[in-house]
């Protein structure tokens, strides 16, 4: 790295730390205050709260990077731009796109924290501060109904229901697909109704399907009025917060989503959205660093405050368009592919910040 390169990363770093640290201190100040009734009301005790911030931290941090990083890089480029640094930088033959190097950079150093904690951190502690939220906080109220549950058991087994009736205490449209270790289906099991009960689950009007090798069904299916099944799931599993596709690892929601295309399943779009997002998300990093510095030195905003408006502008432009795309992508609206919808946004940054630096060169 050369000395320019450093001398920015020494400029960016900090700020970049500051402002993480300052969103992460605010998140965690405005739930506070959310919860102040509930604390006071409960006597929840004082480390217990702690515990609580502290399993929230790692899911503020993966949130607030690129946002603290969009702000950083703002300030730093209109920054290096208006006491004549780039103005030097490119007298000595570096280009404006060489000079975003080190903004790409730090950005790159951050997407490879968040997808580290975003795979391995926050899914343990995502499910510690919902537990917490709901037990000690009182705060998280149980849907009622929910759609398109699905959950691996120890055993090899996936489970989807079309919907979950926690009033009832039943699932409608139960598919079990069960495997052997070596991840070769053997056995399929479809209910059109399951209800748990204290001796398990009982299941109403299916069918059993028993597979062969590559897949061929092996014998006639049999079908069932009611049958009484016991598996290592309760009603609770299909409803906690480790089972949600956000608080997954990206091996275990890749697992997932796969299981359930075997399964036939049409409609796993919201499981795909949420594994492509798994790299999107830091990856988000990386090109906000360098939409920030790319929207701050442009030549024909004359002041420090214009280059710093138009980097956030299209910063949160950016974040608009990730979150209109992966919507489109859950919803499947205009029948765009999973992976067309998540990446395009992404994609369209990129190309816009080479656009504009090229043409400011």
């Amino acid at each position: 790295m050369r000395i320019l390169d450093r001398y920015a990363v020494r400029q960016l770093l900090p700020v970049w730390l500051w402002c993480l640290v300052v969103f992460i201190f605010l998140s965690c100040l405005i739930d506070v205050f959310e919860h102040l009734d509930e604390i006071l009301r409960y006597r929840i005790p004082l480390a217990t709260i702690v515990r609580y911030y502290l399993n929230f931290i790692p899911f503020v941090f993966v949130r607030a990077s690129p946002l603290a990083l969009l702000l950083s890089s703002a300030f730093i480029a209109p920054r290096l731009s208006r006491y004549q640094e780039l103005l030097a930088m490119n007298a000595s033959g570096t280009s404006l796109l060489r000079a975003s190097v080190p903004f790409v950079f730090v950005g790159w150093l951050a997407t490879l924290g968040v997808f580290f904690i975003n795979d391995q951190v926050v899914p343990h502690t995502t499910r510690v501060y919902e537990q917490l939220r709901r037990d000690a906080f009182h705060g998280h109220e149980r849907e009622k109904m929910v759609e398109n549950v699905a959950i691996l058991d120890s055993f090899n087994r996936l489970y989807h229901a079309r919907e979950l009736d926690v009033k009832a205490g039943e699932l409608h449209d139960l598919t079990i697909l069960e495997h052997d270790w070596e991840n070769r289906p053997t056995k399929s099991l479809y209910a059109t109704r399951a209800v748990w009960t204290r001796h398990g689950w009982l299941l109403l009007y299916g069918t059993i399907y028993r597979v062969g090798p590559k897949g061929v069904l092996r014998g006639e299916p049999e079908s069932f009025t009611e049958r009484l099944i016991t598996y290592p799931v309760t009603l609770e599993s299909f409803s906690e917060p480790d089972q949600r596709p956000e608080t997954m690892s990206y091996s275990q929601l890749r697992l997932m989503v796969t299981r359930l295309r075997q399964m036939g399943m049409a409609n796993t779009r919201r499981y795909a959205v949420e594994l492509t997002s798994k790299l999107t998300l830091p990856l988000m990093n990386m090109i906000i660093a360098f939409l920030g510095f790319a929207g701050s030195t442009q030549p024909q905003l004359r002041g420090y405050l214009k280059g710093l408006g138009t980097s956030l502008g299209w910063g949160l432009l950016y974040y608009f368009a990730v979150g209109f795309g992966e919507g489109i992508g859950k919803n499947g609206i205009f029948h765009l592919p999973v992976f067309l919808a998540v990446w395009a946004p992404h994609a369209l940054a990129v190309w816009w910040g080479l656009r504009v630096i090229r043409r400011s060169a």
